[in-house]
């Protein structure tokens, strides 16, 4: 009796699959899939910093999302993030995008190299949820298809497989090595000069906005606060963390710019959880509105001390009890 041909893929090769990759979540306090998949990503090679402290180090902890602009990072923003923490880990990421994309045999190419060496990799645009940052954990060259997780609901097994057409690829090209406290305080320093170089005039864009809007805003402003929240809870424990470490009158600076931090988290939070209809009730009338911009202006208010106690916690000789008053 003849024999069947058997084979796995279209040209008889087999995928290859990293094992038991878990999936980024949408939960809450986690609002950054770019940041869940380098925490998959290093803690697959046996680096755990935390949530926390790869928004630290990426910058994304000291961002403030543009509303009524879109309110998720740009390619640009994701680059910049990406760039920052491969520096804090002793330039361990390659990134490429635009053209470099464009050609799904150089990126099938990529993702096999590294997977091959047992670092999963990372892909802005891929699959079934193109907006997020997925994670992928394998190829099948047969099919010329990537394996791996998109943003899901829940913990699943089974890699999604679809084409190798990326808008970013982010790879481990070496293994990463954190660089120590130079690198926590130059993010430290950095985060702080977001304040002036940019956050300042994205908080008075929206506070503006929020004045002069008719209706009650949509999903993205709740993407948009979703985010700013995140990032400033990420923001406080990180300052907090490297406070832990610091001495008497750097570590008061930083803890209290954690506070600060912690507050503007508690104005964004009291119309109640973002998406949920209690928020979206408290924006129903011109009044909420206004009340919510107030709010806003607080929040803000709260921003450039947190900047400030950054700045000084490099330079003051005294604590901030001992400051004169702000």
């Amino acid at each position: 009796m003849a024999k069947r041909l058997s084979f796995s893929g279209y040209d008889g090769s087999k995928p290859v699959a990293l094992r038991d990759v878990p999936a980024p979540l949408r939960v809450g306090g986690r609002a950054h899939s770019l940041v869940q998949v380098l925490e998959i990503a290093l803690a697959h090679l046996g680096l755990r910093p935390g949530y926390d402290v790869i928004m630290g180090l990426s910058g994304l902890a000291f961002r403030t999302p543009p509303w009524p602009e879109t309110p998720a990072p740009t390619t640009g923003e994701s680059r910049d993030a990406l760039a920052s923490i491969s520096g804090a880990l002793g330039d361990c990421l390659t990134v490429i995008s635009g053209e470099q994309t464009a050609n799904p045999e150089q990126v099938l190419d990529m993702v096999a190299a590294s997977v091959d060496d047992g670092r999963p990799c990372m892909a802005l645009g891929w699959g079934s949820d193109k907006e997020h940052w997925s994670i992928i954990a394998g190829y099948d060259r047969g099919k010329g298809r990537l394996l791996g997780h998109c943003l899901l609901d829940a913990q699943r097994r089974q890699y999604e497989s679809w084409p190798p057409n990326v808008d970013v690829l982010a790879v481990m090209t070496a293994k990463p090595h954190p660089q120590g406290a130079e690198a926590v305080y130059d993010a430290l320093k950095a985060g702080g000069e977001r304040w002036p170089e940019e956050s300042a005039a994205r908080y008075t864009a929206w506070i503006e906005e929020m004045r002069l809007v008719d209706e009650t805003p949509g999903l993205a402003h709740e993407r948009a606060v979703e985010l700013l929240a995140d990032a400033r809870t990420g923001a406080a424990s990180f300052a907090g963390q490297v406070a832990a470490r610091e001495r008497e009158i750097p570590a008061a600076w930083l803890g209290r710019a954690a506070e600060h931090w912690r507050e503007v988290v508690r104005l964004l939070e009291a119309r109640g959880v973002p998406h949920s209809p209690e928020a979206l009730m408290a924006l129903e009338t011109a009044h909420d509105r206004e009340d919510w911009a107030r709010l806003l202006e607080f929040a803000a208010r709260e921003e450039r001390k947190a900047a400030a106690c950054v700045r000084l916690s490099a330079t003051a000789d005294y604590t901030p009890d001992e400051a004169p008053a702000w």
